[in-house]
């Protein structure tokens, strides 16, 4: 099978084959992202606001989210606190920085909500947690992947607040925002109306 006359041919192909994994598997991330990124406010739209009024947008929708938190299905209201939590955090590691402006809305949002613990250093500690293992973190949010569609869609709108926070939209969080949507075990089809969603209640 390997002798001097198809040596060369079994290396060629071994290196071609090393040079595409890398290069398919590049693509379906970024295929992924487009996918998601078709549904959000394009990084550049997000710019293009002034800090003040997209922090007064995201604080109108900030407002919207604690109502319709109250309106939720009993039994789905714990479950999606929980699930919104590390969603939150992973949002905000999901660039790779710990960005103060993000955790400081994360302790705001949540002692609105009447969690116990949620001020600013409890929160610092999760993030940090969480950005150490943010596989597991997903797996925790994948707990609640049988919640009503509403419920799914809150948490979707608290990540994606958390996001704006430094008012910006980074590659990294866009993709953040797929894994949150996959871990929920929300379709495609149900995502890209949920983003919509959001963005229009965001008004942008």
């Amino acid at each position: 099978m390997f002798d001097s006359h198809t040596m060369p041919v079994w290396i060629a192909l071994i290196i071609i084959i090393a040079i595409l994994i890398p290069c398919v598997s590049a693509l379906r991330v970024y295929s992924r992202y487009r996918r998601v990124a078709k549904t959000l406010p394009a990084p550049r739209v997000i710019q293009q606001i002034k800090p003040g009024t997209l922090d007064e947008k995201r604080d109108n929708l900030a407002s919207g989210l604690l109502t319709d938190w109250q309106n939720l299905p009993e039994e789905d209201r714990e479950t999606t606190r929980e699930a919104l939590w590390t969603a939150m955090l992973l949002e905000a590691v999901s660039d790779g920085n710990i960005d103060p402006r993000e955790l400081e809305f994360v302790a705001d949002l949540f002692e609105r909500m009447g969690s116990d613990g949620a001020g600013r250093e409890p929160v610092v500690e999760a993030a940090e947690r969480v950005h150490t293992d943010q596989k597991a973190a997903l797996r925790a949010i994948s707990g609640a992947s049988g919640i009503s569609d509403p419920a799914k869609e809150y948490i979707l709108a608290g990540a994606f607040l958390v996001s704006l926070s430094d008012h910006a939209l980074a590659e990294s969080e866009t993709d953040c925002m797929g894994d949150i949507a996959d871990a929920l075990a929300i379709s495609q089809r149900d995502r890209k109306v949920m983003f919509k969603g959001i963005a229009n209640r965001l008004d942008v």
